[in-house]
């Protein structure tokens, strides 16, 4: 199958693109609705906050391990398989994490199997559409993420209503169930309008990736440390600083989500007038200074706007990091959304648990000060090693 789009960047919304973005939303929708039900789960396990936060542990383990080898998978199976396989799996995960009653270490159980198979989802979709749609790859992926962060702003909310009603903070859950029972009968017995052209495999098969790609790679590291600190404890920031209960601070982390999907919404058109380093280093000094507005100050209306601001700075720095990784990485795009996805596995397992046990003894608001280190360091990468990526026509 030869690219969608070669000649420009606008992208071909096409049956298989929609898919793909369909089904990285809705693994999107549980990504940002785990990290509101943790403060619920831990209230009603009883557990503290260290180790409650090995849920994201489990949860980063399981996607690095999935991690590790989805590029293989994808060159032996092809494409359309795994992201079939990473939906079931999905589901069971999901299915496990919300079993009522249950102690925590089945719960770590389910968010381990999430993490493996979630992250075939991703890595999968992020390969795809750059190879599917061609230049416009960058435009096509910042628009999957916006289409993402939107069911990302959904699951929160739908979490806070839940534990506020009869319905309970798992009925957000199990939304993500039925949507990728559904994309699956969308997709149908076709897989292989998903899989790799056989140039293409030839050419990871004795590809090797060049040495400038790990620069990218440290950039993934320090935008998905970020985003993750911020989405996974944000909640119990507005609560320390805010004095919100649980389920209007999980309700009020959808501003940071919020932000995202209208920054990507924008990001899209952005990506297809503007060169990607640029977006990056301007969105990233944005995002420093909307967290210093967040950080600094204790009325909620304020606080949760700074969250708002910084959503929006941050929501371009994935799509358009593992745009530029792949640009880095020669061409060898599986191997790179792989890659892509390791480091975005150990970033979202190191830096929620980090924050969480560095909260023990300093609370959460010195605590979040590793957000602008995480920021800082990927404005250095950005100033220091750029990579140059084809021009907007």
């Amino acid at each position: 199958m030869t690219p969608a789009v070669t000649t420009n960047h606008t992208p071909v919304r096409d049956r298989v693109t929609w898919i793909s973005y369909v089904q990285i939303s809705f693994f999107a929708w549980f990504m940002y609705s785990f990290g509101a039900t943790q403060a619920l789960l831990r209230d009603e396990q009883g557990t503290g906050l260290v180790l409650a936060s090995l849920h994201g542990t489990f949860l980063s383990i399981g996607g690095l391990l999935a991690a590790v080898s989805v590029a293989r998978l994808m060159l032996r199976y092809g494409r359309g398989r795994v992201l079939r396989l990473g939906s079931i799996g999905t589901i069971i995960g999901v299915l496990i994490l919300t079993w009522p009653g249950v102690s925590i270490g089945v719960t770590f159980l389910g968010v381990f199997l999430a993490g493996i198979f979630g992250t075939f989802i991703v890595a999968t979709v992020n390969a795809f559409l750059l190879d599917h749609e061609g230049l416009a790859g960058p435009a096509a992926l910042t628009e999957a993420n916006a289409l993402a962060c939107f069911a990302g702003l959904l699951g929160p909310l739908v979490i806070g209503i839940g534990a506020a009603t009869l319905l309970g903070w798992r009925a957000g859950m199990y939304v993500v169930i039925l949507a990728l029972i559904a994309v699956e009968i969308w997709r149908g017995r076709n897989t292989e309008a998903f899989s790799e052209p056989p140039e293409i495999v030839a050419k990871v098969e004795r590809g090797k990736i060049p040495r400038a790609f790990w620069w990218s790679w440290l950039l993934l590291v320090c935008v998905i440390g970020a985003e993750f600190s911020l989405t996974f404890w944000g909640a119990d920031l507005l609560r320390e600083r805010c004095g919100f209960g649980p389920a209007a601070a999980a309700a009020s982390l959808a501003s940071v989500v919020g932000g995202m999907f209208i920054g990507r919404a924008f990001g899209a058109r952005l990506a297809r007038a503007f060169d990607t380093e640029s977006i990056l280093r301007v969105a990233m000094a944005c995002a420093l200074a909307s967290f210093a507005i967040a950080w600094s100050f204790t009325w909620w209306p304020v606080v949760v706007f700074g969250l708002f601001l910084t959503g929006i700075s941050i929501s371009v720095h994935w799509p358009l990091s593992v745009s530029r990784a792949v640009v880095a990485s020669d061409g060898l795009t599986d191997r790179a959304a792989g890659l892509a996805s390791v480091a975005a596995s150990i970033a979202s397992g190191i830096a929620p648990f980090a924050l969480g046990a560095l909260s023990q003894s300093i609370g959460f608001h010195l605590a979040f000060l590793m957000v602008p280190v995480f920021l800082g360091c990927g404005l250095a990468i950005l100033l220091t090693k750029p990579v140059h990526q084809p021009r907007p026509v």
